[in-house]
């Protein structure tokens, strides 16, 4: 009997781990650096250890060789996601990825220099990122690294318009911070994670016609892109939010956190923007349907995936004069580049130096993931009592006198 309760104890338990793991497996970017890296010179190439919070599902690479093979190294969940992402390249294979060895004229040492990069989401530039300056001097063993985040835009409203004269222009302009007011100043300075806003509005104020955004995407200038909205739903929560409508549909706007590609000055945001109708008692929907009329919502009611597609043209193909396409250009200046805090890192077996760094991480967890851990604390609790009773209830028939005696 004790060992079919335990038994089902255990499978019950079991079953519930499994649950757990299936609903936490989804990917995110809440994850940062614990410590400092390390970084060993040499004698036949230069290797950077960085170890993680949670498993490493993202690109450590060398700056502006993110696309070329044997110049960075990709971890995938469930594949090769690890805590203390490595990345090594051969001395042999410096030039393929930009590097080379350089001899000082004065010292008459040989010196490499290169900046590592441990992104953690698999397309853009986010606030979890770090960058790593490596400076190897082979007669000195001497490393100096630096970490450094200078991610700055400058956010310039830009539109081009298809519609006839009389058409109302729509208007793109990105703010700093949570609220949608047009009237504030439009963003020129922002760093990477601060949060921005999209609003897209009317230049004139309209009794009839409203705004729909359709679709968006992130582009750059070598043709690398990203569809970050696609009929009005984010494809990625974790960079933009869905579209949300004021009364009327004279507004539309989404929470977003300040992004870049990897290696690229600049970022243009392409958008679809239909005029629609706004709804009155008085309107007659007659035979075309209601895709005209002016929705309240976002429906967004399946999760959206990330495509590598351009906006679909088939909406600018019918001939559809309330279609517009607005375009939005980012001008970024590297988000590493100089002027911002520094660290120095060690060499392997050497003592960690220790440097004030201006981002500090805050351990934050979602609802979901507390939710998960709450009901897992409670089980292994319950479970515990539920033993604890069983053995003390045997121990008590078992110190108990027999009554034939």
């Amino acid at each position: 009997m004790v060992h079919s309760i335990f038994s089902t104890m255990y499978n019950f338990i079991g079953l519930l781990l499994l649950s757990m793991l299936a609903n936490l497996a989804a990917k995110t970017i809440d994850n940062s650096l614990e410590g400092t890296p390390t970084v060993s010179c040499g004698p036949e190439n230069i290797e950077i250890r960085g170890t993680t919070r949670d498993d490493f599902e993202g690109v450590l690479f060398i700056k502006n060789w993110r696309r070329t093979r044997g110049c960075y190294n990709h971890y995938e969940k469930f594949v090769n996601s690890t805590k203390d992402p490595t990345f090594s390249i051969p001395l042999k294979d410096m030039a393929k990825c930009g590097l080379e060895l350089r001899r000082n004229p004065d010292s008459r040492e040989l010196e490499i220099f290169a900046v590592f990069i441990f992104s953690f989401h698999p397309n853009f530039v986010t606030m979890s990122d770090r960058a790593f300056a490596v400076h190897c001097i082979f007669q000195q063993q001497m490393l100096t690294v630096a970490t450094k985040f200078n991610f700055i835009s400058d956010l310039t409203t830009r539109a081009i318009l298809d519609g006839t004269a009389t058409m109302i222009k729509p208007n793109l302009k990105v703010l700093n911070g949570r609220v949608p007011d047009v009237s504030l100043d439009a963003a020129t300075r922002v760093y990477v994670g601060d949060p921005v806003i999209f609003v897209w509005t009317l230049k004139e104020k309209s009794e009839i016609y409203g705004v729909r955004v359709l679709d968006c995407v992130a582009e750059t200038m070598d043709g690398r892109k990203m569809k970050i909205i696609e009929d009005g739903c984010s494809t990625d929560d974790i960079i933009i939010t869905n579209v949300q409508y004021t009364e009327n549909n004279q507004k539309a706007f989404a929470d977003a956190m300040a992004f870049k590609f990897p290696d690229a000055e600049d970022v243009w945001i392409k958008c679809n923007i239909q005029m629609c109708l706004q709804r009155h008692e008085h309107l007659q929907i007659l035979a075309t349907g209601e895709n005209h009329i002016c929705p309240k919502e976002s429906v967004c009611t399946k999760r959206r995936k990330r495509s590598v597609e351009e906006l679909t043209q088939s909406r600018l193909e019918l001939g559809d004069e309330d279609v517009m396409v607005v375009n939005n250009k980012l001008q970024v200046i590297d988000v590493y580049a100089p002027g911002t805090n520094q660290t120095a890192l060690p060499l392997i077996g050497d003592e960690p130096i220790t440097a004030e760094i201006g981002f500090k991480p805050a351990i934050c967890m979602t609802q979901l993931y507390f939710s998960a851990a709450a009901a897992f604390l409670a089980t292994i609790y319950l479970s515990t009592i539920i033993c604890s009773c069983i053995f003390a209830y045997f121990f008590y028939k078992s110190s108990k006198p027999n009554s034939n005696w």
